[in-house]
């Protein structure tokens, strides 16, 4: 029903009681209702090209005079659902003095995570996002374990992320696996990043782009969770090149951007801080898998820099790869 038919309807039971700026108000309360109403547009599909450093998840990284670390690339999602950690990242860990990953998560931490992905103020997410998207959003994340009040406390990205993820996995992360076996070992342990760094990746994102990822999400819930899915048996078999084309597969604007901030710029501050460990050797270093192909990944990165990397327990053997 239009506004102005609304008002129509409604006026006889109360133009005596309201004068028109009254009505007017109202009218001007239902507006904004209305436009908040989203659009699915359809996902645009594209080919990612052939990437590089792609041949496995597990790489060996030496600098000139260094003995050797490890690098493995992980999955922030259940390990039994992975099939990881395997023998050959098992023996590599063992063998290491050191354990490091993007940040160490220890229950602090993960109380802080939590809270950073609330409001902290008045802010409601259907206030943000609109009604209709809210109507959608508070549905889907349900499925997750999230009421309704709940969900109106998260924020675009928080919401983004839940969706993002398969549903119902209560499993111990891989991250924690391997953070707890190191812990067990007494090895050393450090982190690449400081919370305030990793949650200013999302927070920085402006709100129209934060609803836009979200609203993708919404739309095609279904379709990206088959995406998930295919993801995650792409890792179990090890394979980081299906891995990196199932991430690329879609032409998104607001995408691009999330992934630039996600990946590429958090890329090269690995490598910075990534040169002490590496230099005092032994270490292991478990970075979402993501982080290791391609032209801007860290493998590359570390390569420019001067490090020997070598793929290791890998589908395909190469050489060394090395500085030209």
């Amino acid at each position: 029903m239009s506004c102005r038919a609304w008002v129509r309807a409604r006026a006889r039971c109360c133009q005596r009681a309201v004068g028109p700026a009254v009505i007017l108000a109202v009218c001007l309360v239902w507006l904004p209702r209305m436009a908040a109403a989203f659009e699915c547009l359809p996902l645009i599909h594209k080919a990612p090209g052939a990437v590089s450093y792609a041949d496995s998840l597990l790489w060996e990284v030496r600098g000139q005079g260094q003995a050797p670390s490890f690098l493995f690339g992980t999955i922030h999602l259940a390990a039994s659902a992975v099939g990881q950690p395997s023998p050959a990242v098992t023996q590599k860990l063992i063998a290491s003095t050191q354990f490091g990953m993007e940040i160490v998560l220890d229950l602090d931490t993960m109380l802080q995570i939590g809270q950073s992905m609330r409001f902290q103020d008045e802010h409601r997410l259907s206030q943000v996002i609109g009604q209709s998207l809210f109507e959608r959003t508070a549905d889907l994340l349900s499925g997750y374990g999230v009421s309704r009040d709940a969900a109106e406390q998260l924020k675009p990205w928080a919401a983004f992320t839940t969706l993002s993820l398969p549903p119902g996995l209560s499993a111990l992360p891989l991250d924690l696996v391997l953070l707890g076996s190191a812990q067990q070992m007494h090895k050393k342990i450090f982190g690449l990043e400081t919370l305030a760094e990793q949650t200013a990746v999302f927070e920085q994102i402006a709100v129209a782009d934060q609803i836009a990822l979200l609203t993708e999400v919404v739309c095609h819930h279904a379709r990206l969770q088959r995406d998930t899915a295919a993801l995650i048996a792409a890792y179990a078999r090890g394979d980081l090149a299906a891995l990196y084309r199932v991430s690329q597969q879609y032409e998104s604007v607001a995408q691009d951007k999330l992934l630039d901030s996600l990946l590429t710029s958090r890329n090269r501050r690995m490598v910075a801080r990534l040169k002490a460990p590496l230099a005092a050797g032994n270490a292991f270093v478990a970075i979402g898998a993501l982080h290791l192909p391609g032209a801007d990944g860290v493998l590359a990165l570390l390569v420019a820099e001067g490090y020997r990397v070598r793929p290791l327990a890998s589908q395909s053997r190469t050489a060394d790869r090395q500085p030209d």
